[in-house]
């Protein structure tokens, strides 16, 4: 793999060009698209198994489930690895833009980064928190911790407590990126560049750590496995480890076609067969997950940074605006798939994953265009990369 943008050259031992360019990485808009659509099917699809129609055709009516629907059924089960996908990019991007500020102005705004990634991701988040009463009262569902979910802790609560309302049980994720958000600028900011990667390799070893507590010093582990915070973080810290590689050129060499087929095709076989959840022994808990996130981070380094990729991604379509939407559809399907289940039944077809996903769709575009956008101008006065910054004379070190 080898980048098609020109990168401003850079070495951990030293300062890099101070006109470090800022790269949008267009492909990614559709990846972040195919990690929602993963989440919505899987939230989705057990519904879908309880309309009469599609009970009768699987075998499931007469507890009979025919194999190819079981097969599907395990195989739809492992699609919550979308969220998996989302760290990684989360890890990557961040890191990436950390590094073109820091390397471009000398320093990294803090504080004008978490004014951005306030905007970003508080007033969706919010609102759903703000939805969990409301649904407990009308729709008598369970109750909702409120100091939890107000504090970004909501995947602490839910360790705790077990799931809670549709309208904040998919928040653990946001959380577990508050967390990351919070510290990351700061290790980026004030450790040594040629020492980030051993603090990325050490957020890894922390996590390898902390599931193999879990699982030998815990009862009943697993939501401590799925939610816990220093649990997740690793899939964050290796797409930080891409970011690095990218930016420093240290990717590998491209490799052949007829290799990187064979990896995806035994990558997709294994995944079909596999349960990505299942950590009933040392093997799964501490190691299995980083073949799948190694897999992930290769192909999205093969299809950003190798011209000569089967997939590219690169020109504008509607699925790249899908994936600029990819937040809300993340955010509000769950409502949608409760709308359609709780109030409107009659649309609880086979046709079910279909409107789930045309309303979902529309109900996320909706609020990008009507109330995301215009917050996210505001960016603009948070923005590290607006002309208006100027960079720092040619004596200051952008690295220590």
């Amino acid at each position: 793999m080898q980048p098609t943008a020109s990168l401003a050259t850079a070495s951990p031992n030293g300062p890099a060009s101070l006109n470090a360019p800022l790269v949008y990485f267009q492909p990614l808009d559709i990846v972040r698209f195919v990690a929602a659509m993963l989440i919505l099917i899987t939230h989705s699809y057990d519904h879908w198994l309880e309309v009469p129609a599609i009970r009768n055709l699987t075998g499931l009516a007469d507890n009979q489930p025919a194999w190819w629907a079981l097969k599907l059924q395990h195989f739809v089960g492992n699609f919550n690895f979308g969220v998996d996908i989302f760290f990684l990019m989360s890890g990557f991007l961040i890191t990436y833009l950390l590094l073109v500020e820091q390397d471009r102005y000398g320093r990294i705004d803090i504080g004008s980064f978490y004014m951005r990634r306030v905007l970003r991701i508080w007033p969706l988040y919010y609102f759903c928190v703000a939805m969990g009463p409301l649904m407990t009262h009308f729709y008598e569902e369970p109750d909702v911790y409120m100091k939890y979910h107000l504090l970004f802790l909501g995947n602490v609560d839910l360790m705790r407590h077990g799931w809670s309302s549709t309208a904040v049980n998919h928040l653990w994720s946001i959380c577990i990126e508050e967390h990351f958000y919070l510290v990351w600028p700061l290790v980026v900011a004030f450790v040594p560049r040629r020492q980030l990667t051993t603090v990325f390799c050490g957020v890894i070893l922390l996590s390898f750590c902390t599931r193999l507590y879990y699982h030998f010093f815990v009862e009943g582990p697993y939501m401590k496995l799925y939610l816990n915070t220093f649990c997740r973080w690793d899939t964050l810290a290796v797409g930080s480890l891409l970011a690095y590689a990218y930016y420093y050129r240290l990717l590998a060499p491209r490799v052949p076609l007829g290799i990187r087929l064979m990896l995806y095709s035994s990558g997709l076989l294994l995944f079909i067969n596999d349960t990505y959840g299942d950590w009933d022994n040392i093997f799964l808990v501490a190691v299995k997950k980083y073949y799948y996130i190694g897999l992930v981070a290769f192909f999205i380094g093969n299809v950003l940074f190798n011209p000569e990729s089967l997939v590219r991604w690169r020109g504008k379509t509607i699925f790249h605006y899908f994936g600029k939407i990819s937040y809300g559809i993340y955010m509000y399907h769950g409502f949608v798939i409760f709308a359609i289940v709780r109030i409107f039944p009659s649309w609880h077809t086979s046709l079910f994953l279909i409107w789930v996903i045309v309303f979902t769709l529309i109900i996320s575009a909706l609020s990008y265009e009507l109330v995301e956008k215009p917050i996210l101008r505001l960016k603009k006065h948070f923005d590290a990369f607006r002309t208006r910054r100027t960079a720092p004379p040619a004596s200051v070190t952008a690295v220590a």
